[in-house]
C-alpha cells in the first residue's frame, strides 16, 4: 500500500488532483503525466489539508520556471477557493489540452488598427478547499433492541475480562477478612475448634472504561453501530467516560448517559455535529492524555473505536499509545473490519499501534458468545 492510498482510501483526493491538473492544463501550463504522478506522490508525503504545504508540493512538481510558478499560483487560488474560475487562455498548452475550438491569439487582420480576437476564457465549476473534510452531520439511527441487548452482554464480558475493581461477590483468599460461615463449617473437622481461619475478599468483577470513538468520514457507515456499542459500554460501567474524535476531541459522556437509547442518539448526534471529517488519531490521543490525565490510571481500560485511517503521522499513533499503555491497565482497539474475510492490520496507524494493544476486536466480539470470536 502506498502512502497516497493510505491517506485516500476512497480515491476522492486522487480524483480532485486529476481535476486540478486538467484545469491547470486548460489555463495554459504544460503538465505532463509524469508531473501529475509526481504531484500524487508529493501529496502522499505532506498533509493535504495544510494549504501552504499542499501549495508548495504543487509548485515543486508542476512548475518549471518563475513564469509557470506565477500562473500555477493563480490557478491554485482559483481552483481551491470555490466558485467558478475564469482564467484567460495563455496559449502555452498543447493541442490535446486546449479547449476546442481555440482561435489564434494573434492573427494578421485587414488593417493595423483592426481589433484582435479576444482569447477565450476557461470556465470550470470547482469545489471548495477547506482545512478539513466537509462536515455533513452525524445522523445516528437507533439499532434494534435485540442488538443493543447483545452488545450489553458483550460489554459485561469485556468488563469481567478487564476487571480491576471489586464487585459485590466475594472469593476465597489467603488474605482479607474472615469468612465466618466457611470457618464454622471448617471447624467441624476439628470437633468445633477454630483451628483454621478461612478468609475472603471481594472478587474483581467491574471495570473502568475510557472510550475514544472515531467519528470521522471513513467511519460514517459504521456510526450507528458503534454508537450502540458506546451506549452499551456506558450503561454497564458507571465510571465510563466517552470521547468522540476526528481532528479534535469532544467529550460526549453526558449525552450518552443522561438519556434513554433513542434520545441519546439524537443528543449525541447534535453534540458531535461540529466534528471535522478528517482523522487525527495521534493528535486526539495526545489531547486525551492531557485532558483526561486523572482518568487514565492503572485500573482503567482504554477502548479505541476506529478503522485506523489517519491523515496524521502513523508513527505518532504508536508513540501516543506507548505513553498511554504505561499508564492504563489495558488498551483494546475495536475496528469494524476485524471479522472481514482476509483481514490483516495493513493500515499504517493500526500497524504502528499493534505492539501496544492488549486486544484487537471487532463489533461482532460483543455479540452472543456463540458468534463471538474466542
Amino acid at each position: 500500500m502506498t502512502e497516497s492510498e493510505g491517506l485516500d482510501p476512497s480515491g476522492a483526493i486522487t480524483r480532485r488532483l486529476a481535476e486540478f491538473c486538467q484545469f491547470v492544463r486548460a489555463c495554459g501550463l504544460p503538465v505532463g503525466v509524469g508531473a501529475e504522478i509526481d504531484l500524487g506522490r508529493a501529496v502522499g508525503l505532506v498533509d493535504p489539508l495544510d494549504r501552504p504545504s499542499f501549495g508548495s508540493a504543487c509548485r515543486a512538481t508542476l512548475a518549471k520556471s518563475p513564469e509557470e510558478v506565477e500562473l500555477l499560483d493563480r490557478a491554485f487560488a482559483a481552483f481551491w477557493s470555490g466558485g467558478t474560475s475564469k482564467l484567460p487562455w495563455t496559449g502555452a498548452g498543447t493541442a490535446m489540452t486546449r479547449p476546442s475550438p481555440v482561435p489564434p491569439r494573434t492573427r494578421p487582420t485587414d488593417g493595423p488598427g483592426s481589433p484582435q480576437p479576444e482569447p477565450p476564457t476557461v470556465s470550470i465549476p470547482l469545489g471548495r478547499w477547506s482545512a478539513s473534510a466537509p462536515n455533513v452531520g452525524h445522523p445516528l439511527t437507533a439499532r434494534p433492541e435485540k442488538e443493543l441487548h447483545d452488545l450489553r452482554d458483550g460489554a459485561r464480558r469485556l468488563r469481567r475480562r478487564m476487571a480491576t475493581l471489586p464487585g459485590r461477590r466475594r472469593a476465597r483468599s489467603h488474605r482479607g477478612g474472615v469468612d465466618v460461615r466457611d470457618t464454622l463449617r471448617r471447624s467441624l473437622r476439628y470437633g468445633g475448634e477454630f483451628v483454621e481461619l478461612r478468609r475472603q475478599r471481594p472478587s474483581l468483577r467491574r471495570g473502568e472504561f475510557v472510550v475514544a470513538w472515531d467519528v470521522s468520514g471513513s467511519m460514517r457507515e459504521h456510526e450507528s453501530q458503534f454508537f450502540s456499542l458506546v451506549y452499551a459500554l456506558a450503561s454497564v460501567s458507571r465510571r465510563a467516560r466517552v470521547f468522540a474524535f476526528s481532528t479534535e476531541l469532544t467529550e460526549v459522556t453526558a449525552e450518552v448517559r443522561r438519556h434513554r437509547y433513542r434520545r441519546a442518539a439524537v443528543h449525541t448526534s447534535a453534540r458531535i455535529a461540529l466534528a471535522d471529517g478528517g482523522t487525527r488519531i495521534g493528535g486526539s490521543l495526545s489531547e486525551l492524555f492531557d485532558r483526561a490525565a486523572t482518568l487514565l490510571r492503572d485500573r482503567t481500560t482504554l477502548l479505541l473505536l476506529s478503522d485506523g485511517w489517519d491523515l496524521g503521522e502513523p508513527e505518532r499513533v504508536g508513540r501516543e499509545l506507548e505513553r498511554l499503555a504505561r499508564r492504563c491497565h489495558a488498551i483494546v482497539w475495536v475496528t469494524p473490519y476485524a471479522h472481514t474475510p482476509g483481514f490483516e492490520p495493513r493500515v499504517a496507524a493500526l500497524r504502528s499501534a499493534l505492539p501496544h494493544l492488549d486486544l484487537l476486536w471487532g463489533p461482532e466480539d460483543f455479540g452472543p458468545p456463540s458468534r463471538a470470536r474466542p
